[in-house]
């Protein structure tokens, strides 16, 4: 080679590295967009709602290299995660995006215990997208519009957000278990933080509706016991308070604690004798133990409202524990998600009954008597007056039974039956001095469960058993009362 040739080839070295160093000041200095912080980045500092100006995107690191603006040292650029910048063409477009995020730009909020979902959409029944940490942080990003949120048939309060979380992830979440706060007041999070996740499922407990098991063979067997079937059952948890309160007929325990580990499978509200066992996605076994179990009586029974707290009768099979309830003593007790709405199996259970005693009374009419019997009025609120009962057996009438109370068309006749009576009804009466001295705390009477036909004499009664609301047997031991339709 020539030295002219060889000069020629080092300056043609010199004009590529010239060119080539070229294009690496190129792609630092010309910008690709401008970008919304959502993440305080302290990096910068970079507060959440920063719009700064962004010049590489880089899908193998998974990172923003964006500048700072007031920066000292002209052209400070740093790296900032994908999930933590919004991209926009235009620094007008990335200003109106912080504008409308309003006073969201500076909020955030942690989650108050472990386990709390994200969804994809702002209800309950949205799927789950993700799951919070006790004491992790997420950035509000907007509040929305959602489903309202309820349990034991109170309304939470609280609202729906979408939110980021601190890697990334994005969902719906209800604020009743998170806490709201201004980092312009409280200082930014830090990312990470949050304590280990616990393992499994916990959050089925804290985010499902649990319900007795019984509720749910109620449903199956379409016969509803109203006395039993009452959203006040099932077990409602307070993660604000960190308190859980299983209600049952047969027991009403309250329980305080302070975290949530797993222990063999089993999840311990730590501070508490309670474990939970998650059995599937809709069933959960709750058992306690009596040495320190802070057992309470429900809201009703502390605020004197015993009269009401709980049926007189005996419980369902299912309804009861296996140790029932006084304070101190171990219990267990299987919960699930129902597959209908209670309040909606609770309406259709009051129309249903509802219908009958009306057509009873278009039927047969609302007033009778009898010599030795009184007169029985029924009405169609679902009330009845039964005054100078004279020697109506107790078969009839409980001892201590006051001249009025509620009828309730309750009851299933036993296939066996329907060729011998048209059907039944329940009477519960109101006891003596409620009925003279309208003192609603005293105790609720028993149902007293009739059978009834119509015939050419009059209205004959019979009193009948019931076992889990199917009418079997009729007393066939007791007289039967027969009564004449009255002039209304």
């Amino acid at each position: 080679m020539t030295c002219r040739h060889a000069r020629a080839a080092v300056a043609f070295g010199f004009a590529l590295l010239f060119f080539a160093a070229a294009l690496s000041f190129d792609s630092c200095s010309s910008r690709i967009g401008w970008g919304v912080v959502l993440w305080t980045a302290p990096e910068g500092p970079l507060p959440a709602g920063s719009v700064v100006p962004v010049y590489i995107k880089s899908n193998i690191e998974k990172v923003y290299v964006v500048g700072v603006p007031g920066a000292k040292g002209k052209g400070k650029k740093i790296e900032l995660p994908l999930w933590q910048v919004e991209l926009y063409p235009s620094r007008g477009k990335a200003n109106a995006r912080v504008k409308a995020m309003g006073e969201n730009v500076s909020l955030y909020m942690f989650a108050t215990r472990d386990g709390l979902p994200l969804r994809d959409t702002p209800t309950n029944a949205g799927k789950r997208v993700y799951r919070l940490r006790e004491g992790q942080s997420v950035k509000v990003l907007e509040k929305v519009q959602g489903e309202e949120e309820s349990t034991g048939g109170k309304v939470l309060p609280g609202s729906w957000y979408r939110v980021l979380t601190d890697d990334g992830s994005q969902g719906f979440a209800f604020s009743y278990s998170l806490r709201v706060y201004d980092e312009t007041k409280e200082g930014p999070p830090v990312l990470a933080s949050a304590k280990e996740a616990l393992s499994g499922r916990v959050d089925l407990i804290f985010s499902r509706a649990w319900r007795p098991e019984y509720f749910q063979e109620m449903v199956d067997d379409n016969r509803v016991d109203l006395d039993y079937f009452s959203l006040r059952y099932g077990v409602f948890i307070d993660a604000i308070h960190r308190q859980v309160r299983i209600e049952l007929p047969a027991t009403s325990q309250l329980f305080s604690y302070s975290s949530v580990s797993e222990s063999n499978g089993l999840y311990v509200f730590e501070g508490s004798p309670l474990t939970v066992k998650i059995e599937s996605d809709t069933r959960i076994v709750c058992s306690w133990t009596g040495s320190s179990a802070a057992a309470s009586a429900s809201d009703d029974i502390q605020n004197g409202d015993a009269a009401s707290a709980a049926p007189s009768q005996s419980p369902p099979a299912g309804a009861q524990i296996v140790e029932p309830g006084r304070a101190g003593v171990s219990g267990s007790a299987v919960f699930v998600v129902l597959s209908t709405e209670p309040r909606d199996t609770i309406r259709l259970e009051a129309l249903r009954r509802q219908k009958l005693l009306s057509a009873f009374v278009d039927s047969f009419g609302s007033t009778w008597t009898a010599p030795d019997a009184g007169k029985l009025v029924i009405n169609k609120n679902g009330s009845f007056i039964w005054k100078s009962r004279g020697s109506v057996s107790a078969s009839f009438v409980p001892e201590g039974a006051g001249d009025s109370g509620e009828i309730a068309f309750r009851l299933f006749l036993d296939p066996s039956l329907e060729s011998s009576w048209q059907g039944s009804f329940s009477l519960r009466f109101s006891p003596i001095a409620a009925a003279d001295a309208a003192d609603d705390s005293a105790p609720r009477q028993a149902w007293v469960d009739l059978v009834y036909r119509q015939t050419p004499a009059g209205l004959v009664l019979a009193p009948a058993a019931a076992s889990n609301l199917l009418v079997s047997a009729v007393d066939v031991r007791a007289e039967n009362l027969i009564l004449s339709r009255s002039p209304e």
